[in-house]
Parts: C-alpha cells; sequence; structure tokens
C-alpha cells in the first residue's frame, strides 16, 4: 500500500518466528504508535483492537480526517498531532505546498516525542517513516528512553511507484534504527536479510482480516448463463499491473467475450489515459468494465457480491489489504506468485498463483476461469487481531527486556 489499504475461517499459528499467541506478563501499561498520513487505517485499527483487547493502553498519532473520511480507529485513540494545517491539497501553490508539509511533519514528530514524555509511553511503533531524514532523528531521540518498533509493511519503497525526494532519501535508515522490525511474510524478511539487517532483529507477525463495512443491498442470484466476473479492486497505481491485465485480455478476448467480465474499479493513482486507450484500441470495451473512483462503502460491498473471482497481477508487493479484504468472501483469486499471495493461496485450491509478469500465464487463468467457473474448496486460515495484539506485545516485552541488559 502502500495499498490501503484491506480472511477469516478460524485462525492460524503465529507465522514465521513471531512470537506466540499466549498473553504477556510484562504487558507494556502505554503503547505510542504512528501512522502520520494513515496510508494504512484499516491495518492501524485492527492492530489498535488487538492491543486493546490484550489489555495495552493505546494511542495512534494520525492526521486529522478528511472530508468524506470516517474515523476507522477505535473511540479514543486516535490523536491528530501530523499536518494539522496542511494536509488538504492546494492550499498552496506547487513546491511550496510539499515545503510546509515536510515542516509540519516535522512539528508533529516534535508533538509525537512531547507526547511520548507525557503519557511515559513504553514503547512507540512507527507503521510508515513518511520522511525517513526526518524521522530518524525523532526515533533516535525516542530511542534514549524507550524502544522504537517499526513495521516495514513494503520491503520495497511504496511498491516501485513514483514518490518524493524527501520519502526516497535514506529508506533504510529508520529500518536500521529501530529496536525491532515487523515485517508480514517471509518473502519480506529475506528482502530485508538480503539487505544486511540482522535476522534477530526482524519478526514475521501477520496481517489480519480485513472486515467490509456494508451489506450488500441486493444479494446476486447466479445463472449458469451469467457472465463470469472478475475484479481488479483498489488503488490504481503502476505496480497493481492494470496494463498487464489489458494486454491478457487482448490475447484471449474471443474467448472471453460474452461469458466473461473484467472490472476494474479504485480511485486512479496514475495516468489511465493509456489504459484506456489500449481498451479502445484492442476493442476491448465490451469485456473490460472501468469503473474509476473511490467506491462507496455499499457499492464496494455490491461489487464483491457480484464478483467471482479477484484479480491481483502485481509486479510487486509484499502484503496486501485489499487481498485481506476480499479473501474471507470465499471467491476464487488470480494472483503473481509474490508475498501474502504465495503463502496465503492453495493453488488449486483457492485460487491460481502465476509467475509476476507472465502475460500469457495470466490470459490462460482468465479463460480457465471463465471455462470451469472456479470456486476455492477451503479458506485460508488467518490469525485473529487479538493474536496479533498478543504477538506485538510480548515483541515490545522483548525490546524492553533488550533494553535492560
Amino acid at each position: 500500500m502502500a495499498d490501503t489499504l484491506l480472511d477469516e475461517d478460524r485462525t492460524t499459528a503465529p507465522a514465521g518466528n513471531a512470537p506466540g499467541p499466549s498473553r504477556r506478563v510484562d504487558a507494556p501499561a502505554t503503547v505510542l504508535l504512528a501512522d502520520p498520513s494513515r496510508f494504512t487505517a484499516p491495518y492501524d485499527a485492527g492492530l489498535a483492537e488487538g492491543l486493546l483487547a490484550n489489555g495495552a493502553k493505546v494511542v495512534f498519532a494520525v492526521r486529522p480526517l478528511r472530508k468524506g473520511e470516517a474515523e476507522e480507529l477505535p473511540p479514543g485513540t486516535a490523536s491528530p498531532m501530523f499536518y494539522r494545517r496542511f494536509d488538504q491539497p492546494g492550499r498552496l501553490p506547487g513546491k511550496l505546498q510539499k515545503i510546509a508539509k515536510a515542516l509540519s511533519h516535522v512539528a508533529g514528530l516534535a508533538r509525537l516525542m512531547a507526547t511520548a514524555r507525557r503519557l511515559d509511553a513504553d514503547v512507540v511503533h512507527f507503521q510508515w517513516a513518511v520522511i525517513p531524514i526526518f524521522d530518524v532523528v525523532a526515533m533516535w531521540l525516542l530511542k534514549r528512553s524507550r524502544p522504537v518498533v517499526m513495521t516495514v509493511h513494503d520491503t520495497v519503497p511504496f511498491n516501485g511507484e513514483k514518490i518524493s525526494l524527501f520519502q526516497n532519501l535514506g529508506f533504510d535508515m529508520p529500518i536500521r534504527l529501530a529496536d525491532k522490525v515487523i515485517v508480514h511474510t517471509a518473502q519480506a524478511k529475506q528482502a530485508l536479510l538480503d539487505r544486511g539487517l540482522p535476522g534477530g532483529k526482524i519478526t514475521i507477525i501477520p496481517h489480519g482480516p480485513l472486515a467490509m463495512k456494508a451489506e450488500v443491498a441486493t444479494p446476486r442470484v447466479r445463472k449458469d448463463t451469467d457472465p463470469v466476473v472478475l475484479t481488479l479492486f483498489g488503488q490504481l497505481k503502476p505496480y497493481k499491473g492494470v496494463d498487464l491485465l489489458v494486454e491478457a485480455v487482448a490475447k484471449v478476448a474471443d474467448r472471453l467475450r460474452g461469458r466473461a467480465k473484467i472490472v476494474v474499479a479504485g480511485a486512479a493513482h496514475m495516468d489511465l489515459g493509456p489504459i484506456e486507450e489500449a481498451i479502445a484500441a484492442k476493442g476491448l470495451g465490451d469485456i473490460i468494465d472501468l469503473r474509476i473512483g473511490r467506491l462507496s462503502d455499499e457499492a464496494m460491498a455490491d461489487l464483491f457480491d457480484e464478483t467471482d473471482g479477484f484479480l491481483f497481477p502485481y509486479r510487486q508487493i509484499d502484503a496486501s489489504g485489499v487481498f485481506f479484504l476480499t479473501m474471507p468472501l470465499g471467491k476464487w483469486m488470480i494472483a503473481s506468485r509474490l508475498g501474502v499471495f504465495g503463502e496465503h493461496i492453495t493453488p488449486g485450491e483457492t485460487g491460481t498463483l502465476l509467475p509476476p509478469g507472465n502475460v500469457d500465464a495470466l490470459a490462460e487463468a482468465l479463460v480457465e476461469m471463465t471455462d470451469k467457473r472456479l470456486a476455492p474448496t477451503g479458506r485460508g486460515a488467518f490469525s485473529t487481531w487479538a493474536e496479533i495484539g498478543a504477538m506485538t506485545l510480548r515483541l515490545y516485552d522483548e525490546a524492553k527486556a533488550e533494553r535492560r541488559r
């Protein structure tokens, strides 16, 4: 995310080397977490619920809500201390806005440090380092009196999308400075090991399930003659492979036409002009349905009910919020063999895994789904947020114990 973000049947044992789910003995009284831009708001909410369920006091340092947003964090846990005046785009022209927001970020870090002192926080846990060259200074100062933990949601900065110089400089510095680092997949851990991070510093703690926020208005009654509906959903960014999907559909258009509908839905965070031109040039408008823009919770629920299978032809990913939102729905998954997809999808049972970037394999998977109307024979097993909260608190305890040595 970062794909904001967004599995459950029964819970599973912790992944990788995650601390066990049993309750801690030496639980921290107060945990101060930071996601300044609310990049992973649904995940933040789940983690906060899990920490609260295990007896911790939780304060989440975030930006104020924007117009039309609803608070996802548990009541009383959100503390808007970042970007209080400069979060909304357009307040200042061009570069001035970026400079003002960077300075506002520094002010937010000052508030974060003051809050840690005021609350006497046992741990400060960063979800994101928004401007690493500034964040490492705050982390270093915080580390003088308490452990600092960092969750690395993306081992490749923002999954390779274009970001500002401020965000790109020193991406690994906060990771190296943190006392403990959390990742969600074995792939992510290996990526950090390959970059020289000590293995004992990295812990795999799984991502938890994300819930729908609205009910389906009128559940779909499926008929065998209905076209198969396959959906790529979420913020549309280059790494998600929309262009690869269009190319794959073009290869097998005659085998899909009238039998399948490909829905691409979500807010555009990339130039979709070339995508729209390719769809028109290849005559795919009757197969590919572009629904561009942020969907309401109700529209999302209706779309997911309409969908027979979800598409993740990603070029790069560690963990995906959309996957953890859609996996519990019991729909077929067609995804690149990357990160969480490779670790949670069982080929032939819950979905199809493809080599990343392989258009031919994607095309054949679309045809197979259309011909066979594949459906999962089981559901993935995931840890509950309460278990994830317990694992996380045990990791905090380890960090505190290591400081005493």
